[in-house]
């Protein structure tokens, strides 16, 4: 190879690096920031609180959604425990255990409440205390008044679904059921109304006679809960009154009889 053919293959081509576009020599324009305007300020507060009211929301729809919902399986699992120990309760045979004079204690069960047409039961506990009645209904301890016996059996439950919330879907004729150690007392209903929250006279030995010294004529059942649901500004009452008494070696009586424990 000659001495002219190596110098030119040595020799750098510079005929693309003068196609190549030059950079420029002058200064780098700058970006200027936008300034910040009192709308700005205010748009980004409304932004921020506003974001802070829809978490707030969303966790209160959260609780409440709980509330009413959520907490069944809790009321279904301690309804089982109180059911379970009410059971055990009634076969002691053993009368020195609690004797006729005994003062019930508050949240223990106390009897145990049908209602058919709404397909539901529970355990009544004593007291209407806030703890008493988070599970389960519970009975006004005001009055001495026995399932069966004249006077007025009262009961308050929450109107949550797994208690009272279909309570106003009975209708007059409707029957309930109270069960004690010893019978089934059939109440049948024949009245409902919505009352104030002081409104106490509800859940007196007879709400329909004029207070007096003389015993009450009949027996009565009253159920009392929140009105309307998810509202606790009045109370819904309704009323039943004694049809029929079945003694338990007969059989759970027949409008209650679907609902008996399964085996």
């Amino acid at each position: 190879m000659s001495t002219t053919e190596r110098q030119s293959r040595d020799e750098p081509h510079h005929e693309n690096e003068e196609r190549r576009p030059r950079p420029s020599r002058g200064s780098p324009r700058r970006v200027r920031k936008p300034k910040t305007t009192p709308g700005d300020v205010v748009r980004g507060f409304v932004r921020f609180f506003g974001e802070i009211l829809l978490t707030a929301g969303l966790l209160m729809l959260f609780y409440a959604g709980y509330e009413v919902y959520g907490s069944q399986w809790e009321t279904d699992r301690e309804q089982q425990g109180l059911a379970d120990g009410l059971d055990e309760a009634w076969a002691v045979t053993d009368e020195t255990e609690q004797g006729p004079d005994s003062e019930p204690l508050p949240g223990s069960a106390d009897s145990r409440l049908y209602v058919p047409s709404l397909d539901l039961d529970w355990v009544v506990v004593n007291g209407t205390e806030p703890d008493d009645i988070r599970y389960s209904p519970g009975r006004y301890t005001q009055f001495d008044s026995a399932p069966g016996e004249m006077g007025n059996y009262g009961i308050a439950a929450h109107r949550t679904p797994g208690l009272f919330w279909d309570l106003d879907l009975l209708n007059e004729g409707d029957v309930m059921v109270l069960e004690d150690g010893e019978n089934f007392y059939t109440y049948e209903v024949f009245q409902e109304e919505t009352v104030l929250p002081e409104d106490f006279w509800v859940v007196t030995p007879d709400p329909f006679e004029e207070a007096s010294e003389e015993d009450p004529g009949r027996a009565l059942l009253t159920l009392t809960t929140c009105a309307p649901k998810l509202n606790n500004t009045h109370r819904l009452i309704v009323w039943a009154e004694l049809a029929e008494t079945t003694p338990k070696s007969d059989g759970m009586p027949d409008s209650i009889a679907h609902m008996a424990p399964q085996a």
